[in-house]
């Protein structure tokens, strides 16, 4: 989608590492949809770490003008594309305000994934290439130990 309406795409990451980080407050919430155990759809959950596995993880808001702002996060790592760079530099700047967040620029790497992109030929590229290497060392690695105890 940031490709095809070529939308700038910035990178940021939450320093701080309370998410999903055990609560000390005691935080309960309804049954999540799906899980409601029947004949108990009156009792609530009680919250053990501070994100649930539920979770949204792309948010959007479309502004009067039409224009869409995208918000993506995973944990502590995010990526937030728009057409417009000062709607991007508004949405950093209201994060930076309630969370302790590191402005990494350019979107390049996020979740063991390298990006690329031309702009120009409306092309993103996306490679695990050196995650897939650093598997295969791995298991190729216990592949050895494997063959020394054999």
């Amino acid at each position: 989608m940031a490709t095809q309406h070529d939308m700038e795409i910035k990178q940021m990451d939450v320093k701080t590492a309370f998410l999903h980080g055990d609560l000390e407050e005691t935080i309960f919430m309804a049954q999540p949809e799906g899980f409601v155990e029947y004949g108990k759809e009156n009792l609530v959950c009680q919250l053990k770490k501070s994100l649930c596995l539920y979770d949204c993880c792309v948010y959007y808001h479309v502004f009067q003008d039409g224009m869409i702002i995208l918000l993506l996060l995973y944990v502590d790592d995010m990526l937030i594309a728009c057409q417009d760079k000062s709607r991007i530099q508004d949405l950093k700047k209201m994060l930076s305000e309630e969370f302790d967040m590191k402005d990494l620029g350019a979107a390049q790497k996020i979740l063991g994934m390298e990006i690329q992109r031309d702009r120009t030929a409306g092309r993103i590229w996306i490679s695990q290439a050196k995650y897939i290497q650093k598997v295969l060392k791995k298991f190729k690695h216990c592949l050895n130990l494997i063959n020394l105890i054999d």
